[in-house]
């Protein structure tokens, strides 16, 4: 009869509730991803928000709120897949109803927190990446300048100088509205012109002093 007990008892207890060992590192390295992601997008982002203050931008391969988006993106997924990964199973793991149902309903209630403020940041950095549109135009001798399309006005623009490897700032001097009233950024051209540049953008000119001399 004690044996039976026992064979019941354990045919009751929930099978498979426990993490095995592959789920478990699955589970920690997307969460860890997630974090790295994270704050690098936080930090870059507070970058972004320095930088634009002082008339700067951030531009690797990518403007700055692009590579924002992206991280922000990279971080939410990777959070997702980790918390599938775990949390889950460790649910399952609590034997006692009643806590197990507390602390579901708790868990529930922080990943939806969590997932309204990353929600909230990942959809500012699209709507800032969608907003200012930057494009690199370089001339044949070898001068670079950033073109931003803000968004807002068509006609308006701004051009930056690189000041450092990943930072440009924007060059005084430049009316930045378009003679044509819808300024295209995506199809320029620069020339170099004994100190001066020449910025061509579809039927509009711009010329301004090399920032390199």
């Amino acid at each position: 009869m004690e044996k039976m007990a026992v064979e019941s008892g354990e045919i009751l207890e929930p099978q498979g509730t426990g993490l095995n060992r592959k789920q478990l590192a699955w589970g920690i390295f997307l969460l860890a991803v997630a974090v790295i992601f994270g704050l690098g997008a936080g930090w870059l982002w507070a970058c972004l928000e320095q930088l634009s203050s002082s008339g700067k931008v951030f531009f690797f391969i990518l403007p700055g709120w692009p590579l924002v988006f992206c991280g922000l993106l990279v971080s939410g997924l990777s959070a997702v897949a980790g918390s599938l990964c775990l949390v889950p199973r460790m649910f399952g793991g609590i034997r006692r109803k009643s806590i197990r149902v507390f602390v579901r309903i708790l868990g529930h209630l922080l990943v939806t927190a969590a997932s309204l403020i990353w929600l909230c940041f990942w959809l500012l950095s699209g709507l800032y990446s969608i907003v200012s549109i930057q494009h690199k135009v370089t001339a044949e001798t070898g001068e670079s300048v950033l073109v931003e399309e803000p968004g807002f006005d068509p006609a308006s623009f701004a051009v930056y100088a690189p000041a450092s490897a990943f930072v440009y700032e924007r060059i005084d001097g430049i009316s930045g509205m378009a003679e044509s009233r819808h300024f295209v950024a995506d199809h320029c051209t620069l020339q170099k012109q004994d100190a001066d540049l020449i910025l061509t953008c579809g039927v509009d000119v711009t010329k301004f002093p090399n920032p390199s001399n």
